[in-house]
């Protein structure tokens, strides 16, 4: 059986979190659109295709009427058998989130900016982004995420140092209930991406989706998840924990010291770097 077209699995994810958050059994989906249960399933697991007449029935059911237009640009994508398929509709990342949801593995990379789940309702705000949706009934994420983030992500907000002191604290109280969050250093520079990277190994296969500020592209698997893997590698626990304690200790600094501060210094060793 050939692997299916990112946008196969990306609609197939999505309606299944949002099956999840009716709390419905797959059977009345089934028994709605008159079609075998197994073939709720493979619709789900992005096995099967889904015809424009079922989505809009599933829309209905499942009442997810905002999410109609961008789930049937994706449904095209699908079609055609795209190797690409972009999501630039309003709640596209809530939309990428429903779909993170149902991977038996995720890995984000990020270079520039904190991934969306890891941000304050504050964070979000300052950089201008949207917080992951979460209402509705909770849906567990079927695999633990582990978030590769640069160091200069962590280093940014030299002219917001309050922010950036909570943004960071909230980081390691994350890392202290568990999160696996790496942050990779200098010494080990990973490629600069615009917007966060997101591996999801779906039922189907593996697939990436690319956020950026005005949307996310799904594509095939591809050869940057290779520094993830060289990231993850040069990286653990202690190292990423005792980068967060210095930058959370930084822009405490910076808050006392005010903004003309522009240096970084690390609490430990006293080196000095240019803020990113």
């Amino acid at each position: 059986m050939t692997t299916p077209e990112p946008a196969a699995q990306a609609v197939g994810a999505m309606l299944r979190t949002a099956r999840l958050r009716r709390m419905m059994l797959p059977e009345q989906p089934a028994e709605h659109l008159g079609v075998p249960t197994q073939a709720v399933i493979d619709m789900e697991d992005g096995h099967r295709s889904i015809t424009v007449a079922e989505l809009t029935a599933l829309i209905r059911l499942y009442r997810c009427g905002q999410d109609r237009q961008p789930l049937w640009g994706l449904l095209i994508h699908a079609a055609a058998q795209a190797r690409t398929a972009r999501d630039d509709e309003p709640g596209h990342a809530r939309r990428l989130d429903a779909c993170v949801r149902q991977a038996r593995r995720v890995r984000w990379l990020s270079t520039a900016l904190l991934p969306a789940p890891l941000q304050t309702p504050g964070y979000a705000r300052a950089v201008d982004e949207h917080s992951t949706y979460r209402s509705g009934a909770p849906v567990p994420p079927a695999a633990c995420p582990v978030y590769v983030l640069d160091v200069h992500v962590i280093r940014r907000g030299s002219g917001t140092p309050r922010l950036m002191a909570e943004q960071v604290e909230h980081l390691l109280r994350l890392m202290e209930r568990g999160a696996d969050i790496r942050i990779v250093g200098e010494d080990h520079p990973i490629p600069q991406l615009p917007g966060h990277l997101v591996e999801m190994e779906l039922p189907a296969g593996r697939i990436m989706a690319q956020q950026d500020g005005q949307g996310v592209d799904y594509h095939r698997s591809g050869a940057l998840f290779a520094h993830i893997d060289a990231a993850l590698a040069v990286t653990d626990h202690y190292s990423s924990y005792e980068a967060l304690r210095q930058a959370a200790a930084f822009h405490l600094a910076l808050v006392e010291a005010g903004p003309a501060q522009t240096s970084w210094q690390t609490s430990t060793e006293g080196t000095i770097a240019d803020v990113r």
